[in-house]
């Protein structure tokens, strides 16, 4: 793991033993997403019902089948478009998909935290609470170790001073997992982290000093203060 390799701070156990709430953060949109499958389902099968009453209103066998091939068909619409709204809503606004998710509880119930000193630069501007940026983890030579890209509500963007800041990893470097910004270390929001090759998002020129402090507190972080 490059974070003990360069001496930042690693937490002892996985994310999700270390910090417990990040858990109740995906469980709580998870039952947000059923409520609204569950919605979709119901509208499909009314519609459903009601296409059938209405093609087969005079009893005849071809009305009949007319009517139930129908309601299926609206019933297959609706399904297909609840399937493409099938997306957990994030921590952060952002939509999960199920695998997405998934794969998100998986790294924080194996993964520990990893801090790191970072430089943050957006992508595209607010289009809802959240923005989407790339997050450039330095080695303590100031190289870019990884990139990261992932989504960051207003308050957290507007709390990383010039683009620089701290932020806790969990995964893969080379694949992604879960970053966060430890304003509440005790409950940090999490958001889904996608790895980004470097030669497609290259960091600006950075604060030698600012990014020598951020350093600083990446190796000096104790998570037994939580």
């Amino acid at each position: 793991m490059l974070a003990r390799r360069f001496g930042y701070a690693v937490s002892p156990a996985p994310a999700a033993i270390v910090t417990p709430s990040v858990l109740g953060q995906l469980d709580k949109a998870a039952r947000m997403n059923r409520v609204l499958s569950i919605i979709f389902s119901v509208c499909g099968a009314a519609g459903s019902v009601a296409m059938i009453l209405t093609l087969g209103d005079e009893l005849s066998l071809s009305g009949l089948v007319g009517g139930v091939l129908a309601g299926w068909v609206v019933l297959l619409v609706v399904w297909l478009f609840a399937r493409s709204q099938e997306r957990v809503r994030g921590p952060y606004g952002e939509g999960l998909s199920g695998p997405e998710a998934q794969r998100l509880r998986r790294v924080l119930t194996e993964q520990p935290w990893q801090v790191w000193p970072c430089r943050v630069e957006l992508v595209r501007d607010f289009v809802n609470p959240a923005a989407l940026v790339h997050v450039f983890l330095l080695d303590p030579d100031q190289n870019v170790a990884g990139v990261m890209k992932t989504r960051l509500q207003r308050g957290t963007w507007n709390s990383i001073t010039d683009g620089y800041g701290v932020l806790w990893f969990a995964g893969d470097l080379r694949f992604g997992g879960a970053l966060a910004h430890p304003a509440d270390p005790a409950d940090p929001t999490v958001s889904y982290a996608d790895a980004v090759p470097q030669r497609s998002a290259s960091a600006s020129p950075g604060d030698s000093v600012l990014v020598e402090e951020l350093q600083r507190q990446a190796i000096g972080w104790t998570f037994g203060q939580l």
